[in-house]
């Protein structure tokens, strides 16, 4: 993952993630008059195309690895190549128990969930210790995106317990966005593929403005999430309104004609 579209190839795929999740949440909130969150996760499609994909990240490491169990003292790559595999492997896990989780019911929700959290806390833990003997900014960088993967990983404990909560689930798809963009973001500033970098590994002051930057993604996401969700919620309270109030006439068309 030490290249510009190993970090735009699983932001990509958290980026999109979070608005699948976040146009199923509203629509199914708004259909069905609760958010039944494990509904999303039971499709086989999703489950089929993050087992797909997350083979496609592990064998991309595979080609690019010399797959050193113990590497020299220096040699920090190997290691890497490691954490990346193993984070590519996490969320396969996590595609393989959505498609058995159907198969069991309540257990399998659950195992569906814990197999979510234990992959974004992994993670996080992954890229904790991807931080050793690099610059300030791409230490900042990473932080940053185990810190949102905890989030994540913190944001699903609630869910498991409250699965209804359309708010707590609104924060996930936003979480999920921030964490997809961020990978993303960390390509551009640390491994730009332009000549011209504006952005200096060894800077203190642009690792303080990579957290503002940071800071600013979480921001422009939810107020674009909170502006979709508010037009959903007036056109949807409009559509019920009308129904409402056009059924007693339907009904006594009914008797009428009775």
């Amino acid at each position: 993952m030490g290249n510009f579209f190993a970090h735009i190839f699983p932001g990509t795929i958290f980026f999109f993630l979070g608005w699948w999740y976040f146009f199923n949440s509203l629509r199914s909130y708004y259909r069905q008059g609760v958010y039944v969150h494990q509904n999303v996760f039971c499709k086989t499609m999703e489950p089929l195309g993050k087992i797909i994909l997350c083979i496609a990240g592990m064998l991309s490491e595979c080609f690019s690895a010399d797959w050193l169990l113990f590497p020299g003292e220096e040699d920090t790559e190997d290691s890497a190549d490691w954490q990346h595999f193993t984070m590519y492997f996490l969320f396969f896990f996590t595609g393989i128990c959505d498609l058995i989780s159907p198969c069991y019911g309540k257990t399998g929700r659950t195992v569906s969930y814990m197999s979510y959290i234990s992959a974004y806390m992994l993670e996080s833990a992954l890229f904790y210790g991807h931080l050793h003997g690099r610059p300030i900014l791409d230490m900042q960088c990473h932080m940053l995106i185990s810190y949102s993967g905890l989030a994540v990983s913190a944001n699903l404990v609630y869910l498991l317990y409250n699965p209804l909560s359309i708010v707590a689930s609104v924060l996930y798809c936003c979480l999920l966005v921030l964490h997809g963009l961020w990978f993303c973001e960390v390509g551009f500033i640390v491994l730009s593929p332009f000549p011209n970098k504006m952005w200096k590994l060894d800077s203190v002051a642009h690792a303080m403005l990579a957290n503002v930057f940071f800071c600013w993604t979480f921001i422009g996401v939810a107020v674009v999430m909170s502006v979709i969700a508010m037009l959903t919620d007036k056109f949807c309270s409009r559509r019920i309104a009308r129904d409402i109030s056009t059924r007693p006439l339907e009904m006594n068309g009914l008797l009428d004609s009775e």
